[in-house]
């Protein structure tokens, strides 16, 4: 009822902005794109299913969603300003003409021009496009801190035991954003440091096409048969193990259940399929160094294309694996995972998770290059604690503008879910929770 509540609270603060919005757009801008903006946001809404990923529809959904990006918004306002208001300006000589229309017309869009070089001068800053991604990585260190909190008299003494030494059973990481080497490599130093009779199983997530057409071949980048010294019956091996035969296979992929679920079965329905990005990383995963040990521990989720899906994915992943004996039966949903994601989408990943009843912590990782190690002494006033003067914070780039481009699409991302009623609220009652107070 408190999720509810939040929810709608917000839809009473967004409509008066969407109507003050509305009624400060010009009209001609809805007579000639009216139809284009509709068309994009229909498309939005309809972005989780996974016809949008083929080829076709992915362009199209680009293209009515590119007005919602910053480039698109920079190009549109100088669309409007120069093809709109001054393609049909007239100006006229003499001391008793009146140019008064054309006079307004050159004003306003001289303001508006002022505009687009201020969003532009602000996108292209390297101060705040830094500032931005500082925000959003100090809100996922606070969902972080958020994600580790339980009420204590929900955990049993196994679990809150299992909470003080770290343990989790599944490690999940997300295809979201690449590139995700980082993650991968989080994963592998997670894995390596739990203890050997208590080894997490890890889920690799991402359901996004490699190429287009799609990329055929065996899961996570496995050498295809090359008879006759590499027959099926290796290549089926290297997918599932067979009792008693080799111990070199994957722990699962719903692509190939029946060689999971019945090991002894026969290999002539062993067919190529399309190659997506979780294969990806699971060929990344698994050419780290120093894993030896890993492989059957890893389990291929081919389908998720977006967070939400990939949790919804992940929670059917979990049912068959039960179903199917592969893991253990929770009834009390305690299984522990941990969820590593970059620190762009990480509040966004957790709250969703959470709200899909999913039992996740957080953790986040990225390449030195995209994140900052110590958010008070790396990032810019009032972020940072420090207020200093760098010489490159007066500086513009290229680079710049794609982080800054990359916080705006992730903020868009935090509005859709929460519109979607997709994201809960953090925790705000009194109860006792362990730890006491967010780490």
């Amino acid at each position: 009822m408190f999720d509810l509540l939040t929810n709608i609270l917000i839809w009473i603060i967004a409509i008066p902005v969407f109507i003050i919005l509305f009624r400060a757009i010009p009209k001609d801008w809805f007579r000639l794109f009216g139809l284009v903006i509709f068309a994009a946001l229909v498309a939005i809404i309809f972005a989780n299913f996974r016809f949008v990923e083929d080829p076709i529809p992915k362009i199209i959904v680009d293209f009515l969603s590119f007005p919602f990006t910053l480039v698109g918004i920079i190009l549109m306002l100088l669309f409007f300003n120069y093809w709109l208001r001054l393609r049909d300006i007239k100006i006229k000589s003499g001391d008793k003409v009146d140019n008064k229309g054309a006079s307004d017309k050159i004003s306003t869009v001289t303001k508006e021009l002022l505009i687009v070089l201020i969003i532009f001068a602000i996108a292209t800053n390297n101060a705040t496009s830094e500032l931005f991604t500082c925000y959003l990585e100090q809100q996922s260190a606070n969902a972080i801190g958020q994600s580790y909190r339980r009420p204590v008299l929900n955990l049993s003494e196994r679990e809150l035991n299992d909470f003080q030494r770290g343990v989790f059973d599944l490690i999940v990481v997300l295809a979201e954003n690449p590139p995700y080497e980082a993650r991968l490599q989080e994963a592998a130093r997670l894995w390596n440091a739990a203890a050997s009779q208590q080894k997490p199983y890890i889920i690799l997530s991402g359901g996004r096409r490699t190429t287009y057409p799609p990329t055929k071949g065996y899961p996570c980048f496995i050498t295809p048969e090359f008879p006759p010294s590499r027959t099926k019956e290796s290549v089926r091996d290297d997918i599932a193990s067979r009792a008693g035969i080799s111990n070199i296979g994957l722990r699962y992929d719903a692509r190939y259940e029946s060689y999971f679920v019945k090991p002894d079965s026969s290999t002539t329905a062993l067919d190529q399929i399309d190659l997506t990005e979780s294969d990806q990383m699971c060929n990344a995963l698994l050419s780290l160094p120093n894993i030896a040990g890993m492989r059957s521990f890893v389990i291929i989720e081919p389908y998720g294309v977006s967070v939400r899906n990939s949790g919804d994915e992940i929670a059917k992943l979990i049912k068959s694996l039960e179903k199917n004996k592969l893991l253990r039966e929770d009834t009390r949903n305690s299984r522990r995972i941990l969820l590593v994601a970059s620190p762009i989408e990480a509040t966004r990943a957790f709250l969703s998770f959470r709200n899909q009843d999913l039992n996740a912590s957080l953790t986040t990782a990225s390449s030195p290059s995209d994140s900052h190690s110590d958010i008070g002494k790396q990032c810019p006033w009032p972020i940072g604690k420090q207020f200093t003067i760098k010489h490159r914070y007066f500086l513009f780039n290229a680079e710049a503008f794609v982080k800054s481009e990359r916080v705006w699409t992730e903020v868009k991302e935090l509005v859709f879910y929460t519109l979607r009623f997709w994201l809960r609220p953090p925790l705000s009652d009194e109860r006792p929770y362990y730890p006491k107070s967010p780490v």
